[in-house]
């Protein structure tokens, strides 16, 4: 699945490209290379015969202190060696053992990276059904990437990389293949948990992302360009924390890294130096001009939603007011000679704005008493209640102002 970057400026477009990149390197070069950069010209020392008993003495002396001097720097370089804190046994999904060293402060390398964390990342396969330029139907297919969190089949991924799927299908890192059912998705945190039936699969470790500092390793591990780059592992560092960006219209709050991250990416699993998931990888920027600019859910954020999708299959308390806005712009204002704004497209029928007496083409301007120009302001009024809660807006109807009290009600998946 491939996202594209928006901010309240630009909206940049990114198709995504496969560069193919050789070693332009001609045998000559190669051979140039390979010679030695200099030469040394020795001039040999016309040998004396005499003083052999001298130079011997000399010689076994120097061998004599250099043993003693030998012995005591090896002495003192095995005490300053850090010690090994053994070997740690992870099974796969195949039951058989995965030799992982540590370092004595836990740290892996890339490598031990890969080998813990690469199991848990599965292939995600999504089928949709769209409707052509003709007017038929025609079947789609996409895909991501997903992470085992529970040994029994429980699997998390992205919310766009399984959206209007009529098929799910699981591939694992094995290429054993299974169909999967979607327990639950949130579109507000693009995240989603599907269920495969399988048994005795290797769960990630999870990492905690409040711990993450700026410049340690960061690996990112997934399926680019889809199944035929699955198990993909890139590396890099994390290059910022808590930035915030807007995609396709929605704020997310997310950890930067230029580990490579692709199409297919979408839903795997950014790992840190002890080989534990900190990240769900979910959007990167891909136009001319940028390079590097990778982007995850912190898991310390993504948790509370997956284990509510896990629950009851979506997130249980959020607030919904009942109505669906538009912005009235400056531009807008002046042109139709309407108050700044947001006006009401459309009221929700049995909702707390209707109930309270909201109607199609009022301007709201306040809620709770401030000031409302924009969506992203409405909702963030919104989002400090709980659903049940009320909330107070002024609106402007036929030039004049009122005040609405709107018990806010909860917002449920419509399948």
């Amino acid at each position: 699945m491939y996202e594209e970057f928006e901010n309240k400026e630009k909206k940049v477009e990114i198709e995504p490209t496969i560069q193919w990149q050789e070693d332009d390197f001609q045998k000559s070069k190669l051979n140039e290379l390979s010679r030695p950069l200099y030469q040394e010209n020795f001039i040999e020392t016309p040998k004396k015969k005499n003083n052999f008993l001298r130079y011997a003495a000399v010689g076994f002396a120097g061998m004599f202190a250099g043993a003693i001097i030998f012995a005591g720097a090896a002495a003192y370089t095995t005490s300053k060696m850090p010690k090994s804190s053994g070997v740690a046994q992870i099974s796969n999904s195949q039951g058989a053992g995965t030799q992982i060293s540590t370092l004595a402060d836990g740290t892996l390398s890339i490598v031990e990276i890969a080998k813990k964390a690469g199991p848990s990342v599965v292939g995600v396969v999504n089928k949709k059904t769209v409707n052509t330029f003709f007017g038929s139907q025609a079947e789609e297919q996409g895909g991501g990437s997903g992470i085992i969190i529970k040994s029994d089949g429980y699997i998390i991924t992205n919310n766009h990389v399984i959206e209007g799927a009529t098929d799910v299908k699981v591939v694992l890192n094995t290429g054993k293949e299974y169909t999967a059912k979607i327990v639950g998705s949130d579109e507000k945190t693009d995240l989603a948990v599907i269920k495969i039936d399988a048994t005795d699969l290797q769960p990630a470790e999870l990492g905690k992302s409040a711990e993450l500092e700026v410049g340690e390793v960061a690996v990112a591990i997934g399926n680019p360009m889809g199944q035929e780059f699955a198990g993909s592992v890139t590396a890099g560092v994390i290059s910022a924390l808590n930035r915030t960006m807007n995609v396709q219209g929605r704020q997310y709050t997310l950890v930067q890294t230029d580990a490579a991250i692709n199409p297919g990416n979408s839903g795997g699993a950014l790992v840190n130096k002890y080989g534990k998931v900190i990240g769900i990888n979910t959007v990167k920027i891909g136009a001319t001009g940028f390079e590097g600019m990778g982007f995850a859910i912190p898991i310390d954020e993504a948790m509370p939603v997956i284990n509510e999708l896990l629950d009851g299959g979506y997130v249980k308390g959020r607030p919904i007011i009942g109505i669906s806005p538009r912005e009235i712009t400056p531009q807008m204002a002046k042109r139709y000679n309407m108050p700044e704004g947001i006006y009401v497209l459309e009221v929700s029928p049995f909702s707390g704005a209707e109930k309270a007496g909201i109607k199609v083409s009022d301007v709201i301007i306040k809620a709770d008493g401030t000031n409302i120009l924009t969506i992203d302001q409405l909702n963030k009024a919104r989002d400090k209640h709980k659903a049940g809660e009320t909330m107070t807006f002024d609106i402007i109807r036929d030039g004049q102002t009122k005040t609405f009290s709107v018990v806010l009600g909860e917002e449920k998946p419509s399948n």
